[in-house]
């Protein structure tokens, strides 16, 4: 059953005889006729609001991919040490996270920045590079998931639209 914006639900938390937890989820006026596939631990009452699809979710998930991403590259370093391996993507994802609010400069000079990575409260050194096109170039499938990609697609499905009205035109 599909939810409309608004409804007034009925959800109950239940242990089934298997010991799995399940959430049921239906109208509030349909609530006395569904039999639970176990034992209630709690019930409440929300509005059903639905998922936006303005994107938002697409962006947050990949500001967490970028942001492990970051955070990964500081694992097995000694916190606040300052290591030049991987220096062009690290800096690349500081400026990425930092426009982001992910991360927030502490302290920047000519050799390194200084981020405190806010949900965690951690501090990393980056290496301050400069970061030139063919560090783009070569790292193109690296970086290509960090960049998004609909716009590409949208401009491949706008010229093969306008591919079939030319067509369209000559027919």
């Amino acid at each position: 059953m599909e939810f409309a914006k608004d409804d007034a639900i009925a959800c109950a938390l239940v242990k089934t005889e298997e010991g799995e937890l399940v959430r049921v989820d239906v109208l509030i006026s349909e609530a006395n006729k569904v039999e639970m596939p176990g034992k209630v631990l709690c019930r409440w009452t929300q509005k059903f609001k639905p998922k936006p699809t303005d994107g938002k979710e697409e962006e947050e998930a990949l500001k967490l991919t970028a942001d492990n991403l970051f955070i990964s590259f500081f694992e097995g370093e000694e916190e606040g040490t300052l290591s030049e391996e991987n220096a062009e993507l690290k800096h690349f994802l500081g400026l990425m996270l930092e426009r982001r609010r992910v991360l927030r400069v502490k302290a920047r000079t000519r050799k390194y920045t200084r981020y405190v990575h806010r949900p965690s409260k951690r501090e990393f050194l980056v290496p301050a590079v400069d970061l030139d096109p063919k560090f783009f170039l070569e790292n193109e499938e690296k970086l290509a998931f960090l960049v998004d990609g609909a716009d590409g697609d949208e401009d491949a499905s706008a010229s093969e639209e306008g591919d079939e009205g030319e067509d369209k035109a000559e027919s």
